[in-house]
């Protein structure tokens, strides 16, 4: 046990903080309640923020509130940054987990967690596996304590509570998850993999945040991940975080912004535009937003993808938007185009005179 560990629970305060944004997820509320309570353990504590729902999610929440666990909090629509921070604010855990209303968590994390810390009672963030959800289906998601492998979600993780003195979640912008968990695990000094899937994201449920799909949001991506590294940048300043450039490689600025704004804002959005004109139309708006185009890398994308991908970056770096619009959208449709008339003309060929 840690220093503040026990001082948290000489004080009689939880050691663990659960908190749940939640918004219209009346009819899963209570399967994540539910998750988070079957645990008989008396060192946590779930806050559930109602986040100005339009449905019943206030009063099925109340009907665990005579749980000695549990509290309801009643906002404004806000959104669910403004949401996890009204609970941050709230909680008195040494431990934070955030999990969303129509989720839930395996049966035995508390358990995890218990037994992690432990073992490795200096431990300040934990990293774990998690289910994406389809119907009956599950999927398994493997996650990693690196800057690099972890996802920008807070919900797959447990944060020591002082992680975010003087850091919130950005109310005001899309992509909030993003603004601030990179910069969380640049702040832990003793991350941990823990490997186990405890976390089940709800994904088919159309009105789900994590599926909720508006183009106009993307254009939040450069702000957010703009303002990660300068929080990153502030806290190296202050002495705050050791040297990042050990850590996370010494042009990891760039391969951040690379990754973050090009690769998932512009090539990985654009392939679920199925409207070319609109397709190109998004693309360009993305491109506005990269003034300082030697923010991508090239390089990065090739080891990712490949070198029709990296080739197609270069000429969207250079400028020559239309050139790499062809290669990275319209080489497949001309050869298909070219097939067709190929074959067309085999056909004709095999008519008898």
């Amino acid at each position: 046990m840690t220093r503040a560990d026990f001082q948290t629970e000489a004080l009689g305060a939880p050691r663990f903080s659960f908190i749940i944004p939640a918004y219209n997820v009346a009819a899963y509320i209570g399967r994540c309640l539910e998750s988070l309570l079957q645990d008989t353990g008396t060192d946590y504590e779930v806050i559930v923020v109602n986040d100005g729902s339009t449905d019943a999610t206030a009063s099925a929440a109340r009907e665990y509130a005579d749980h000695p666990c549990v509290s309801v909090i009643d906002q404004d629509n806000a959104g669910p940054g403004a949401a996890r921070n009204t609970g941050i604010d709230r909680a008195r855990g040494h431990y934070l987990m955030f999990v969303d209303g129509d989720d839930w968590i395996e049966p035995d994390t508390l358990d995890v967690f218990r037994q992690t810390l432990a073992e490795r009672p200096e431990c300040d963030l934990m990293v774990f596996g998690f289910y994406e959800v389809y119907g009956a289906d599950r999927y398994t998601h493997d996650c990693v304590a690196d800057f690099w492998k972890i996802t920008n979600s807070p919900c797959n993780k447990l944060f020591r509570s002082d992680l975010f003195d003087g850091l919130r979640f950005d109310p005001t912008i899309w992509y909030e998850d993003l603004a601030i968990v990179p910069c969380l695990f640049a702040r832990a000094r003793h991350p941990e993999t823990v490997p186990r899937y405890l976390y089940n994201y709800q994904r088919d449920r159309e009105t789900s945040i994590m599926n909720t799909v508006d183009y106009r949001r993307v254009f939040d991506l450069p702000l957010a991940a703009r303002r990660c590294v300068a929080r990153i940048r502030q806290d190296e300043a202050d002495g705050r975080i050791e040297p990042t450039a050990p850590r996370f490689g010494a042009d990891w600025e760039r391969r951040f912004l690379t990754i973050e704004i090009f690769i998932v804002g512009v090539l990985h959005r654009s392939i679920r535009i199925p409207d070319r004109r609109e397709r190109r139309t998004y693309i360009n708006r993305m491109m506005e937003l990269i003034p300082d185009r030697s923010e991508i890398s090239p390089s990065v994308v090739r080891e990712r993808y490949g070198r029709k991908m990296a080739l197609g970056s270069w000429f969207y770096r250079a400028g020559r938007s239309g050139i790499a619009h062809f290669i990275l959208h319209d080489t497949g449709a001309a050869k298909r185009h070219v097939l067709a008339l190929f074959r067309r003309g085999a056909d004709k060929a095999d008519v008898p005179d």
